[in-house]
Parts: structure tokens; sequence; C-alpha cells
């Protein structure tokens, strides 16, 4: 391999994270549309369903952060094992704001689409 490849892979994988960290709100609030889920079930629901490797580090200050702009809520509840899991789910706001990025996102994601190679604008 030549430098100049080695050179592109790395700027292809930090723009990968950057892209993943911009699109992470909006997938976890879709994951959260669904249904009141915990932390656990929310990385693996994104990875196995996304593609998208959400390591704890990002999740939960991330969550943190959107119950403190009050579009979502948590509630403590008895695990499995006994252990109490913290349970996250959408606010009134925050169904609000998901209904209104959806159309955002599509918008985006077909108009980018029509500036890959090979398909028809």
């Amino acid at each position: 391999m030549t430098r100049q490849s080695d050179d592109s892979r790395d700027a292809i994988s930090r723009w990968e994270v950057q892209l993943r960290k911009g699109v992470l709100e909006f997938v976890i609030l879709l994951s959260l549309g669904e249904r009141e889920q915990y932390g656990f079930e929310l990385i693996s629901g994104i990875a196995k369903r996304a593609a998208i490797d959400v390591p704890e580090g990002t999740l939960y200050p991330l969550l943190l952060r959107l119950a403190k702009d009050g579009l979502i809520s948590s509630r403590l509840a008895e695990g499995d094992g006994g252990a109490p899991r913290k349970y996250y789910a959408l606010t009134l706001q925050g169904q609000e704001l998901l209904q209104g990025m959806i159309p955002s996102w599509s918008k985006l994601a077909a108009s980018v689409d029509r500036l890959l190679p090979g398909v028809p604008a």
C-alpha cells in the first residue's frame, strides 16, 4: 500500500466517525420512538439494525443531554438479574422533534443519493 492509500483510509475513518456522531441523536430518537428501552438495549439494537457501533461513553452523555433538553425521560425499574435498569422513553417534546426530523432526513438522504455516481438525478 502507498502512503496516500493509508492517508485516504485514515481520512475516511475520521469522516465516518463524524458522520455517525452527526446522526446519532436522530438514530436514538428513532429507536426510542419505537418503544421504551434501557441503555444496553439501545446500543445492541442500533448496532444490529443500523450497523452503527455506539460506545457507552458516547451514549450515556448523549442520553443525559437529551433528558436535560426535555426530549427523553427516564425511570428505574428492576432488571432481569435484579439489578435496576434505567429505561428511556421519548417525551411529547421528543416525539414532536422526531416527527420534524424525519422529513428533513428523508430529503437530505435523497438529495445526497442523487449525487452518487450512477444514480439518476
